[in-house]
């Protein structure tokens, strides 16, 4: 379920071909879904290049047009670390108190939806069923089975959403019975996705790219009757690392192929691309990488990025800083201007980045269970988030919730404007400097002048009252 010698594999490819190409680094994955909203596609342009709705104010005012918006930002969810322990998530599905914890952290965080995935290691079949699939995938993992039923009423009895990862090896009519978990009292609009399989470029079998094409084929014309949509893995990259001796792209390519031979690829709009970034891949640059081998099959499909995580690993925990949670905003700010990206998953709960959890004798789940940065406060039992999570929890919230008007990158500052669901206008400016900012900007015609802090996020209204802030001195 971590970041393991697999996954850095697809990392160093798809890094090694951004650099080589003088675009820096970035990587290639899978993962969840949006909580508002259940369209898996839409008509929204397939270009980053936004209309300006800022202006100098010394200039002629803004014309209305520049002032429309030009897409809707993803939606923010989290990945799901459940196989590993301490298994506090599978417990929060079983115990009500700590499912409402749960929910109330996720709440906290800006947490729409979250990503489950089998991973090749869990089968609702059972124990023996599971066990036997964990050994044909040679995973290690040691947790306690459970009724997929806990996570499927656990997901109905709040309100979140989902991405449900199953393992196309065990067939489209297991695939379909886990499905249904999700049938009847409007519990299926809570399901995003079906993810076909994690990363399964990487397996150990090693997956052909025609026999795994099948596989998804099966699971695909099986379950389109039940009215799911669907999330396929990606990959790209040009070394040969993987099980299978194909490069990233090779196998991209012929998987797409031979699916689109049973699936009418170029006219569904029920099927995402599913995307896994890390470290530099955690950029715009890495969408067009994928925009290039899929859209000659799939012009019309749009990314669930199920998981991302500006570092390959946390060791040292530096997501515990508020220097790796002003990185994380600026990264993440590229990303939520891609008009393709539906909804991005952070890695991971309750490991990495936005929000940990702290049990009675102060163990929190953090690369080694305990470190100095960690102050008394931080280790109260229960639910914590990092700077980063408080990052997440203003652009989920309010920095990035509607419709992008526009977006504008100054050396380490971020400033953008969006449109909120009750069409309020949402300013908002990241700082990274330790000196504080004025901006001097025109919104639909109306100078403003904005300051702000060092090393801080700050939301405005169109007139340029503060809204709300969050500040990361270091």
């Amino acid at each position: 379920m971590q970041t393991n010698h697999k996954t850095l594999i697809s990392v160093v490819l798809l890094s090694a071909m951004l650099a080589a190409s003088g675009s820096g680094g970035t990587r290639a994955g899978n993962r969840p879904a949006p909580a508002n909203s259940n369209s898996a596609v839409d008509n929204r342009p397939a270009t980053s290049d936004l209309k300006p709705a800022f202006t100098d104010p010394r200039s002629a005012p803004d014309k209305a047009e520049t002032f429309a918006p030009s897409h809707r930002a993803p939606v923010l969810g989290a990945d799901l670390v459940w196989a590993d322990g301490p298994h506090i998530l599978v417990e929060a599905w079983q115990n009500k108190a700590m499912g409402d914890a749960l929910y109330d952290a996720l709440q906290m965080g800006g947490v729409r939806s979250l990503r489950m995935s089998f991973h090749g290691l869990y089968s609702h079949r059972g124990e023996a069923a599971s066990a036997k699939i964990k050994a044909e995938n040679k995973m290690t993992n040691e947790y306690p089975w459970f009724p997929f039923a806990d996570f499927s009423n656990y997901i109905a009895a709040y309100d979140i959403t989902t991405v449900v990862g199953i393992n196309v090896e065990e067939g489209a009519d297991v695939a379909a019975d886990a499905v249904r978990t999700f049938t009847g009292n409007d519990r299926q609009a809570k399901l995003v996705a079906v993810e076909l399989s994690n990363e399964p470029w990487l397996n150990h079998r090693p997956w052909q790219p025609e026999e795994y094409a099948a596989r998804a084929a099966d699971v695909i014309e099986r379950l389109t009757p039940m009215g799911v949509k669907f999330a396929l893995p990606l990959t790209v990259g040009d070394s040969r690392n993987t099980p299978t001796k194909l490069s990233d792209t090779e196998w991209n390519t012929r998987m797409m192929r031979a699916l689109s031979s049973r699936i009418d690829l170029k006219n569904r709009e029920d099927i995402y691309g599913v995307l896994h970034l890390y470290a530099g891949g955690v950029r715009a640059k890495s969408v067009e990488f994928f925009n290039r081998i899929v859209r000659p099959f799939a012009p019309k499909m749009r990314y669930l990025v199920t998981e991302f995580n500006i570092r390959l690993n946390l060791e040292g925990n530096p997501h515990l800083t508020n220097q790796y949670g002003l990185e994380f905003a600026r990264k993440l700010a590229e990303l939520m201007n891609v008009p393709d990206i539906e909804a991005l998953y952070v890695h991971a709960i309750p490991y990495h980045s936005i929000m940990y959890w702290t049990n009675r004798k102060q163990k929190s789940t953090v690369i080694g269970g305990r470190d100095p940065k960690l102050k008394k406060e931080d280790l109260t039992q229960g639910w914590h988030l990092t700077p980063a999570g408080k990052v997440y929890a203003l652009y989920s919230k309010l920095a990035w919730n509607g419709e992008v008007i526009s977006y504008k990158e100054d050396g380490k500052q971020r400033y953008w404007a969006v449109k909120s669901p009750s069409g309020r206008v949402v300013v908002s400016l990241l700082n990274e400097k330790d000196q504080p900012v004025t901006k001097r900007l025109n919104i639909a015609g109306k100078n403003l002048q904005l300051r702000v802090p060092p090393q801080s996020l700050v939301c405005f209204d169109a007139n340029g009252s503060e809204l709300e802030k969050v500040l990361l001195p270091f």
